[in-house]
């Protein structure tokens, strides 16, 4: 695309795994900051204090975040690229014709391949609720929605063909929660102690 790498950060050495991830949409960058926050607080842990390992990848979209673009440098929405079963549904193609097309979503599939979390967590903005797909995730958006005070919700009110949380959390079983933060200027540092307390971080 336009060379702009996708960092991907490792912490711990847990038999599990945590995914966390922000900036899947380019235009939404206070998960970027949130979890570049999560990244530093991170760096000044003891590794061995941490039950699970933690991967991190602060920007998944960064021509997109870039160019203040939702879409990549290609025009495509990322979280409408996954290959499921429901790709493509949408006359309009915001995840284009072919999924998995996009090196940021291989980027996310080669992660998850490679790392095999057992939860994913990622950050938009700003429907302010914890969305989960997955029946499994249910019990850790409740935990997170007590912290942060964010409504947990299944649904976000329209369709999402070619979703990550579609793809993992209902046909592959891998729990997802899809932490929608409140709009830009909201005080997040209840959002930040819910994520933090999910990561087991003190």
């Amino acid at each position: 695309m336009e060379g702009r790498p996708i960092e991907v950060v490792s912490f711990g050495e847990g038999d599990r795994t945590i995914l966390l991830m922000a900036g899947v949409h380019g235009d939404e960058k206070s998960g970027v900051a949130l979890v570049r926050r999560v990244l530093t607080r991170l760096k000044k842990c003891d590794p061995g204090g941490l039950s699970d390992r933690i991967v991190l990848m602060p920007l998944v979209n960064p021509d997109g975040y870039a160019a203040g673009t939702r879409t990549n440098a290609r025009g495509i929405d990322i979280n409408r690229n996954f290959p499921t079963k429901d790709f493509g549904s949408d006359e309009d193609r915001p995840g284009g014709t072919e999924a998995a097309s996009e090196p940021e979503t291989r980027a996310i599939l080669d992660v998850v391949s490679r790392f095999k979390p057992y939860l994913i967590i990622s950050l938009h903005t700003s429907l302010a609720c914890v969305n989960y797909n997955g029946e499994s995730a249910v019990e850790v958006a409740e935990r997170m929605s007590a912290v942060c005070g964010l409504p947990v919700k299944d649904d976000i009110g329209y369709p999402c063909p070619g979703s990550m949380g579609t793809y993992y959390g209902w046909e592959r079983e891998l729990p997802v929660i899809t932490l929608e933060l409140p709009p830009d200027g909201t005080d997040l540092a209840p959002v930040e102690r819910a994520v933090l307390g999910i990561l087991g971080v003190e």
